[in-house]
This record gives C-alpha cells, sequence and structure tokens, in this order.
C-alpha cells in the first residue's frame, strides 16, 4: 500500500482490516476458505490499483479512468468495505450432520436474519401514462366476435 495516495492509505488499512476480521469471523471452522479469501485480500491490496487480472475494457463514451487515481482507489475502497459488511451480515457456514442428513447454520449476531415479509407483498404494477389505453371508446359499437 506504499504507492497509494496520501489520503487514501488509511481508508484502505481501515478496509483491509475490515476484511480480514470478517474472513476470520465468518470461516472460523474453515481454515482452506479463510486462507483463499486472506491470499486474495491480500493479493489485492499489494497491488497498486486494489484490483486484480486485466484492467477493465474503456468505457464507450470520453476518456478511460486512471486505474491509479485518488477518486478511483476511493471507489474500490469502498467496494472493499462493501465485501467486508457482506461477509460479516449475508455468509453463514453450515455442516453437513450425519445422522439427520441435515444441515447445521453458523450464525453469528452480526447475520443478517430476514423475514419473508417482503416477499408475500403483491408485486407494484407500474403506473401508465395513459389510464385508458385498452379501453374501448366510448359511443362506437363494436361487432362482437363472429358477427360482420
Amino acid at each position: 500500500m506504499s504507492t497509494f495516495p496520501a489520503a487514501i492509505r488509511p481508508a484502505a488499512r481501515s478496509a483491509y482490516r475490515a476484511v480480514l476480521r470478517a474472513a476470520r469471523q465468518t470461516f472460523a471452522n474453515d481454515p482452506a476458505r479463510h486462507a483463499a479469501m486472506v491470499g486474495t485480500a491480500r493479493e489485492v491490496f499489494a497491488s497498486p490499483t486494489l484490483s486484480t487480472g486485466p484492467p477493465p475494457p474503456p468505457p464507450l463514451e470520453g476518456p478511460a479512468p486512471d486505474p491509479a487515481s485518488a477518486e478511483e482507489l476511493g471507489k474500490r475502497v469502498q467496494e472493499w468495505q462493501d465485501v467486508a459488511l457482506f461477509l460479516r451480515r449475508n455468509v453463514v457456514q453450515g455442516r453437513l450432520d450425519e445422522a439427520s442428513g441435515t444441515y447445521k447454520l453458523r450464525v453469528t449476531n452480526d447475520t443478517e436474519i430476514g423475514d419473508n415479509e417482503d416477499i408475500k407483498k403483491p408485486a407494484v404494477l407500474p403506473v401508465t401514462p395513459f389510464p385508458n389505453r385498452g379501453k374501448r371508446r366510448r359511443g362506437a359499437a363494436q361487432p362482437k366476435c363472429g358477427e360482420a
């Protein structure tokens, strides 16, 4: 992280530590996945652009953003903060219980447990700007099906 702009370094360190803490908590009983996550985080945060692999394709319009600019690095640091939050809240691990054939989930205090109330609500249909579209016009008698 020594090639980062000085303004980005504290935020990048904080994001790195947050990812490591979230990985340690999430993958507590799974050393292989914990090692893979820590290795990926180290690789990403060691690169000068906070990314791995080839650079993204240039945009269709306008100049391509510099991947090492302070603005782009700030966006990537925020993305890694979001990764840490996602790991902490939304990832759970399960183990197969051989006796009963079911999975036991390891849920922590930070795990987000939602109810299905929002799924049960009916879908809201969009309002059309033409409320009378599809209705028959008044006064014009149209023949019924089969009549001429």
